[in-house]
């Protein structure tokens, strides 16, 4: 068995060229089963397929002394085995509160930022494929495209995951067979947490159905990310050859070709949308089917049409052209009517990171402790001495307004959710204050939600 697991890693290390001779390989040590079954691989690896080993951990000072006595055992099996490690604390809590991310996003942030620290040829992370069928359950409930079906590719820049052709269940059989312990994650049972109840409730139902279940999704993934790979080369090249460019015209503006955009496939034609979008606006997040639908149409019409789209870009089309522009900083949808709020008070315990984090620009979450009730809420147009809490301090509203690139007649027709003088949230744009964030301290949330508008 071991040495079965042995020679898949390596085959798979060799198919997909993760490491050359003479390279300088860090692997990241958790202290799990994953992490030091791919550390205890990879020394012995090292020698036969000639490349260096070290190890980097990050400690996040989130689980206390067990999070210490992890970073110990760390330490102390590198030295068994005469592996270099790097150890670095971080404060993933205060980066999250100061960041307003959810803990989980801002650890990961931390972890990176320490990994791109490293004087590494490769950094070798211990994702397998049950992490893998877990990010594509995930993935395709909150909603994605292909290339969030693909789920995590094997080699990106100088991250390799060795490990993906083999199974959580192979990790701990052979740390098992190795006599070689690993430490325990308690957060990982908390169901609370939507990736954990994907791990410990989807996946042994679908392997119920299916033994082999996560062998199969890890199929549909790799496809996924060959026919992702070549999809994406197909847009580049169709980008290129539909894209007219003028130098002396504003860097905001793009101007599509339509005699030689008609021509495409509707797949391709999608895609060289949404990459047109990204390039105006500098931004990928929250460009949706929506907005491309939205540009195909106005390719489709009468020249003089226009359609508003996210974050302030503007389509048209002009003669044989469809021209994207960029606008102001937010999407900013006309609310007809003054807006009726929805409440609904939550159990912070009971909201998953990653729900809070979802809530479009009409659906926000905050820190219901902080308002002291509902009934201070008020909604109406601004006033004057209104201010927003940002990093560091507060802002007029006036200020965030025009920094924003709002225009003048548009920020006398937006509604604004406050408390007192204080703005709490700005449905337009979807922003609140800094001060009124969730955070891990927070005991109740206030969903609040848009009825109308």
């Amino acid at each position: 068995m071991v040495n079965d697991i042995k020679k898949r890693v390596r085959d798979y290390i060799c198919r997909h060229e993760m490491i050359n001779p003479g390279d300088h390989v860090y692997v990241a040590v958790s202290g799990g089963a994953d992490s030091m079954c791919l550390l205890f691989l990879l020394k012995e690896l090292s020698g036969d397929m000639d490349f260096s080993l070290s190890a980097v951990h990050v400690e996040h000072g989130i689980r206390g002394q067990e999070s210490v006595d992890d970073m110990a055992y760390v330490k102390n099996e590198c030295a068994k085995l005469s592996i270099p490690v790097i150890v670095e604390s971080v404060d993933a809590a205060g980066v999250s509160e100061m960041t307003g991310t959810t803990l989980e996003e801002a650890a990961r942030n931390e972890r990176y930022r320490v990994f791109e620290s490293l004087d590494a040829d490769r950094i070798a992370l211990a994702h397998h494929m049950d992490d893998q069928a877990e990010t594509f359950i995930f993935n395709a409930l909150r909603g994605t495209g292909l290339r969030g079906l693909r789920g995590m590719i094997p080699v990106r820049d100088r991250y390799i995951r060795p490990l993906l052709c083999i199974t959580r269940q192979d990790t701990e059989e052979y740390c098992r067979q190795k006599h070689i312990e690993y430490r325990q994650d308690l957060t990982n049972s908390d169901l609370d947490i939507t990736r954990n109840r994907i791990r410990h409730t989807v996946i042994p139902e679908l392997s119920g159905l299916n033994e082999k279940a996560t062998e199969h999704i890890c199929e549909t993934a790799a496809e996924l990310t060959e026919t992702e790979d070549y999809l994406d080369q197909m847009t580049g090249k169709a980008f290129e050859e539909c894209i007219l460019r003028d130098e002396t015209e504003d860097k905001g503006v793009l101007r599509i070709d339509l005699d030689r955009f008609e021509t495409f496939h509707s797949i391709i034609a999608s895609r060289v949308v949404k990459k047109a979008l990204i390039s105006v606006s500098g931004k990928a997040r929250d460009i949706g089917r929506k907005h491309i639908e939205a540009v195909l149409s106005i390719a489709k019409g009468q020249s003089g049409r226009h359609v508003k789209l996210i974050y302030g870009i503007t389509a048209s089309r002009e003669f044989r052209t469809v021209v994207i522009r960029r606008g102001g900083k937010y999407e900013l949808p006309s609310l007809q009517m003054k807006p009726v709020l929805g409440f609904e008070i939550l159990d912070r315990k009971k909201v998953a990171a990653e729900e809070i984090k979802a809530g479009d620009i009409y659906t926000k979450y905050i820190d219901y402790d902080k308002i002291n009730g509902v009934s201070v809420l008020s909604v109406r147009h601004r006033m004057p001495g209104d201010h927003i809490s940002i990093r560091g301090g507060n802002k007029k509203l006036k200020d965030l307004l025009i920094e924003d690139r709002i225009p003048s007649e548009k920020r006398e027709e937006m509604y604004f959710v406050t408390v007192g003088s204080e703005i709490v949230w700005i449905p337009d744009t979807g922003r609140i204050g800094e001060r009124f964030k969730v955070t891990e301290g927070s005991e109740k949330i206030l969903k609040m939600e848009i009825k109308n508008g």
